[in-house]
């Protein structure tokens, strides 16, 4: 297996051609592009949402392979996770991407809306890479990317649960990349930083793009596309020695919220 390994890695690093990949929350936004990408690479890929309907029309046009769950229902958690083993045996990478991103101050907070947002935030990521693992383990060398946000490590105001939800999926990574190391399971973050989506395209409204870009070294608010070499990445062979990281893609946002000298412009 290791000589097998080895073999692939030095012949096609970055595949993931014939990859069982299952992206949660993948009927939209940073899901959908991650899996028609992934698809066009050659993986088989398990569409998820809370819908049948949305589902089934991403599906149409990758593998037809999907799965309707409410992530925020822990019934809906077994039900995906039954329905993906039923199928496969194995899964060689699995995207937690679903989560919810409702502003909200501190407030106004009640505690149902806090339990709701841990359950589909970090339980749900949890439980189903628990009750994935045995497809996991018989990959023989598998990947679990965790979508966090660049707010695990940045205060959010008016997202404190949101912020912090993120948070303790960082460290949950961090914990799972030293006990799964065993099964030749790599568990990393994916942090994403200003992505234009529908999730957060009020945000980004309110404040204004320019404002976004000009905050961002790399001049632009991020793309859901410009996530996809990352995901590649982390996914394949070629990330086979890295594990219980977070890998920022943000355009360096996240490490230019404080200015320390002027710009050129400025002197």
């Amino acid at each position: 297996m290791e000589a097998h390994c080895s073999d692939t890695l030095e012949r096609e690093p970055f595949s993931v051609r014939d990859n069982v990949i299952v992206v949660t929350g993948s009927t939209r936004g940073i899901g959908k592009a991650l899996v028609h990408a992934l698809h066009a690479l050659g993986a088989r890929v398990w569409v998820h949402g809370r819908t049948p309907r949305a589902c089934a029309e991403v599906a149409s046009q990758l593998c037809g392979l999907w799965v309707a769950a409410d992530l925020s229902d822990p019934d809906g958690v077994s039900h995906l996770c039954r329905t993906v083993q039923a199928e496969t045996d194995v899964v060689h990478c699995l995207i937690n991407n679903a989560a919810m991103e409702i502003p909200r101050p501190i407030a106004e907070l009640e505690q149902e809306f806090l339990a709701q947002t841990m359950q589909v935030n970090v339980t749900a990521p949890v439980m189903t890479t628990r009750m994935l693992l045995p497809a996991l383990r018989s990959a023989g060398g598998a990947s679990v990317i965790n979508m966090t946000s660049m707010h695990q490590s940045v205060p959010y105001p008016h997202n404190s649960v949101y912020s912090m939800s993120k948070a303790a999926l960082g460290m949950f990574t961090e914990t799972a990349a030293i006990e799964l190391a065993r099964y030749r399971i790599r568990v990393n973050n994916l942090a994403p930083g200003a992505i234009a989506t529908d999730i957060n395209r009020s945000v980004i409204e309110a404040i204004g793009r320019d404002q976004f870009a000009e905050w961002i070294p790399l001049g632009h608010v991020g793309t859901a596309a410009e996530l996809i070499g990352a995901v590649r990445y982390l996914a394949s062979p070629a990330s086979r020695y890295v594990t219980g990281t977070t890998l920022y893609v943000d355009g360096g946002y996240s490490r230019n919220l404080v200015r320390y000298w002027p710009t050129a412009e400025e002197g």
